[in-house]
């Protein structure tokens, strides 16, 4: 009797196992495709995460190079003023009564809402942040003199005792010979130190000043902030409308008050010419205020472009509208920079060609 209840029982809890072991493999199974659904909708998610920032990124792109190409399209067909690049052109009548002779001579006085060419931020296409720098308002390293050149020197701050070598250095690097000056360095001097060898040639860029032996041993700060001061490419005399503050003690006595007396006057009317100079600020100009000055900017153009991330293109720019035969302007170097790292507020530009460039009035 005991034999066929327990026979009769275990027969009645074999489909309950059964059961529960369906029941297991089902929620296993349930588990899985969770998980699959799972990752598949994280993959699908950083898919369209991607799609999203490489479409951030040509767009970001796009609108960097849209804003430079405007920038230099406004360069090359507006009549430049002391103050910068005017963002609308001058009627005919305007224009006619601004010339000065039958030559084509223009008035080169502000006419309001230009594009200021001495480093100032502006707001361009979509996120975009753009500056202008006159490259004759910066440091020439095309062939300067020791003078200047240790004045340039001791205004970044490097001790007086390193300044001689430091000059003779580049002055060496530069020069087409292998004679070697005082404190300078040859082919030798380079091979001792295990570096490239000098190229005797000029500098190409501003940021082959590392190339040069002793300059790499300045300090970080100085190194970061010599390559925005100085142009490879502008020879001529200096812009005193658009050169940086941190090269006016070069020019100007009685700095720092008189530098930022002169930084403060241009900025609400540009100079014509040093005896407006030399009349606001009581003080002598280093040189000859009649030819190493200008007040107009030059046809070299230096123009900083970047997005709302990556690093900031560069380009340097030398305009040529009335070239015969020729382009209406050369870009000499285009290279990645690091992003300015300015506080000042971006100003927005005048003019149409910054808000809608599709339907602006060209």
């Amino acid at each position: 009797m005991c034999r066929s209840e327990c026979a009769w029982a275990a027969m009645a809890s074999e489909p309950r196992r059964q059961q529960g072991f369906i029941l297991a493999i089902t929620l296993w199974l349930l588990a899985g495709i969770a998980v699959v659904v799972g990752l598949m909708t994280w993959w699908a998610q950083e898919q369209v995460r991607g799609a999203t920032v490489e479409r951030d990124r040509i767009e970001a792109e796009a609108a960097m190079l849209s804003t430079t190409q405007t920038v230099i399209y406004l360069a090359v067909t507006r009549d430049m003023t002391r103050a910068g690049i005017p963002t609308t052109a001058l009627a005919d009548d305007e224009r006619s009564m601004r010339l000065l002779d039958e030559m084509g001579g223009l008035m080169r006085d502000p006419i309001g809402g230009e594009l200021s060419v001495d480093g100032s931020v502006y707001l361009g296409l979509g996120d975009t942040r753009f500056t202008i720098q006159d490259e004759s308002g910066l440091f020439p390293l095309v062939f300067p003199s020791d003078q200047r050149l240790d004045a340039l020197l001791f205004s970044q701050g490097v001790q007086r005792e390193l300044i001689p070598r430091l000059r003779d250095t580049l002055l060496d690097y530069i020069d087409a010979d292998d004679l070697r000056r005082l404190n300078g360095a040859e082919s030798r001097e380079y091979r001792q130190a295990r570096q490239p060898e000098p190229l005797n040639r000029r500098l190409l860029l501003p940021v082959e000043l590392d190339r040069v032996l002793g300059w790499d041993e300045l300090p970080e700060a100085v190194r970061r902030r010599l390559p925005d001061l100085v142009t490879t490419y502008y020879g001529g005399a200096v812009n005193l409308n658009t050169s940086p503050p941190e090269l006016l003690p070069i020019h100007l006595g009685g700095c720092p008050e008189t530098c930022q007396l002169l930084a403060e006057q241009r900025t609400r009317r540009p100079f014509a010419n040093s005896v407006e100079v030399l009349s606001a600020v009581g003080t002598r100009l280093e040189g000859d205020p009649a030819v190493d000055y200008r007040y107009m900017p030059a046809q070299e153009l230096r123009l900083t472009v970047w997005g709302g991330t990556g690093a900031a293109l560069r380009m340097h720019v030398r305009l040529s509208p009335l070239a015969d035969q020729s382009a209406p302007w050369a870009v000499l170097a285009a290279y990645p920079v690091p992003r300015p790292a300015s506080d000042d507020p971006a100003r927005t530009p005048e003019g149409a060609l910054f808000s809608d460039p599709q339907t602006a009035d060209r």
